[in-house]
């Protein structure tokens, strides 16, 4: 079904503003979704940075030891 043509300067304004409107409503929920997504990688990689770094420190100090 389509709008009617002859519509007012008025009520073309605000199917416009609705559009625009539900358009931005739309790209604010996918930027948050990908933000909490971006959000949980980086908390997992500073989990795994703490773990590894460390760990990479002790076995350069152990090599060191022993030479």
């Amino acid at each position: 079904m389509r709008p009617p043509r002859n519509v007012s300067p008025a009520a073309a304004r605000r199917r416009s503003l609705l559009l625009d409107a539900t358009l931005g409503i739309l790209i604010g929920i996918v930027v948050l979704i990908a933000a909490a997504g971006i959000g949980v990688v980086g908390f997992l990689g500073l989990l795994g940075a703490l773990v590894i770094v460390p760990w990479y420190l002790i076995e350069g100090g152990l090599r060191r030891r022993r030479r």
